[in-house]
């Protein structure tokens, strides 16, 4: 018999792999891109001191910026910045697509729109009040 059960948490790992199987297998019934993700970090120290990072995937021909801090002693300097260049260059150099990301309103969209990157989605109220907003970089021809 069928049966729906609802539980709190995630699958179990070997859920999860039958999972990870079933998609794998409609992927390639389909002829999909292979999904090869690379992780990628930047990071800048002081001294031993972890005082910036930025942590990136790569994915089908796109590199998403998952974390971008810089310590708020070290804020204003340009560090950021430098990273989000860092990656860019990367993009650059290996001729993808271009780099994107998520951010949340009162987190840093003037940052990034300075910066050259566009809005591509807003999802508002998430959660309430604020909004969850996609930023993408475009590269044509391996140019920022």
């Amino acid at each position: 018999m069928v049966d729906i059960q609802f539980q709190a948490g995630r699958l179990t790992p070997e859920e999860q792999a039958v999972v990870d199987a079933g998609f794998d297998r409609h992927c390639h019934a389909r002829s999909a891109p292979a999904f090869d993700k690379v992780s990628f970090t930047w990071s800048i120290r002081d001294g031993q001191a972890l005082i910036g990072v930025l942590t990136a995937d790569l994915l089908w021909d796109w590199l998403y910026v998952d974390e971008l801090w810089v310590d708020e002693r070290y804020r204003g300097q340009g560090w950021g910045k430098t990273l989000m260049e860092r990656a860019e260059d990367y993009a650059v150099s290996q001729q993808l697509v271009g780099l994107w990301l998520w951010t949340q309103s009162w987190q840093a969209a003037d940052f990034y729109q300075r910066l050259g990157y566009q809005e591509f989605a807003r999802f508002e109220d998430f959660p309430r009040g604020h909004s969850r907003i996609g930023f993408r970089k475009h590269f044509i021809g391996g140019v920022r």
